[in-house]
């Protein structure tokens, strides 16, 4: 079922580096979706003020490509059992440390849980699943990660290679969600179900995740391809061209689609930014479902990413 209360959407392709982070947008005009060009964030504090939190926009539904919620196995360790309260803590002694990333092993900590700071000799994922009080690395992922079918994403706390989101999340969550949540921003799906919170509040954060949108949009890459060589953009970008969704195309934006973001490195975060958006106007349009039916963990301490169903 359309969520229909929902006027303007918002996909950010995350990354501790700013010249990676991109989002794409779309606005809902006459029952159809008016894409436009991805543009980078340059400014994250000055993009969260004046383009996330948006009043005039209407209501945003805003989804980022990084964790949000935390494990059950590290959570219970430390007596966290609500992620959005979770969240007000991290200002107190206790969690003082919580975003500074060990360098050494000896330095992990159930307030200190990500890990490693940097590539070096010796670094092993046992490292922190023992000093985490954990059997296996298995055991750091969220429900939705290890529901996840095919390539699963990276656990939270793991800080290394190309597929980690940790760095990603530490980011995310003091320049984003924190603050968001203190202006009034809604939380999927710790605050209730998208189609309610979309009557109650006027912005909406959410976790998704590009492989899985393409996986859902029929535009998933072959084992040959790759989404860092513009040629397989492209070969993608037709696809995404023909999903059958209300949507209509700022010529620019198109033109960026069929391009494959162009030659330059940062085409495949704009890439990803757009994959992520045109999954988020599935779901909204309800030719997609919103999730699972969750259990009472994930809706308040795990989250859950969008689009995904067991």
């Amino acid at each position: 079922m359309a969520i229909e209360r929902i006027d303007r959407l918002l996909h950010a392709d995350w990354s501790l580096s700013p010249s990676k982070r991109w989002c794409a947008r779309a606005r809902r005009i006459k029952g159809r979706w008016l894409i436009g060009d991805p543009a980078r964030i340059d400014d994250v504090y000055r993009w969260r003020d004046t383009v996330l939190m948006a009043s005039r926009e209407g209501t945003t539904l805003a989804g980022f490509d990084f964790p949000i919620g935390v494990p059950e196995r590290w959570a219970s360790q430390v007596g966290v059992t609500d992620f959005r309260a979770f969240m007000a803590t991290l200002d107190t002694p206790q969690w003082q440390r919580f975003f500074e990333t060990a360098s050494t092993p000896e330095e992990i900590s159930l307030t200190r849980p990500f890990y490693p700071q940097r590539t070096c000799k010796g670094i092993r994922q046992s490292d922190l699943t023992q000093a985490l009080g954990v059997d296996d690395f298995d055991a750091l992922r969220r429900s939705c990660e290890r529901d996840m079918p095919g390539r699963r994403p990276c656990p939270l706390f793991w800080t290394l290679g190309a597929n980690q989101v940790g760095k990603a999340a530490q980011t995310g969550w003091q320049s984003l969600i924190r603050p968001a949540m203190a202006q009034g921003a809604a939380l999927w799906p710790f605050d209730g179900l998208l189609a309610e919170l979309a009557g109650t509040h006027q912005c909406i954060l959410c976790e998704t995740w590009p492989t899985l949108a393409a996986r859902l949009l029929g535009a998933e890459l072959s084992p040959r391809q790759s989404k860092r060589r513009q040629a397989d953009r492209i070969d993608i970008g037709m696809r995404l061209l023909e999903t059958g969704l209300p949507v209509v195309w700022e010529t620019s934006a198109r033109a960026s689609l069929e391009s494959g973001f162009g030659k330059r490195p940062e085409g495949e975060d704009a890439f990803d930014a757009m994959l992520g958006l045109l999954m988020m106007i599935a779901v909204v349009e309800g030719a997609l479902p919103v999730a699972s039916r969750l259990s009472p963990v994930e809706r308040q301490l795990e989250g859950w990413i969008l689009g995904l169903c067991r």
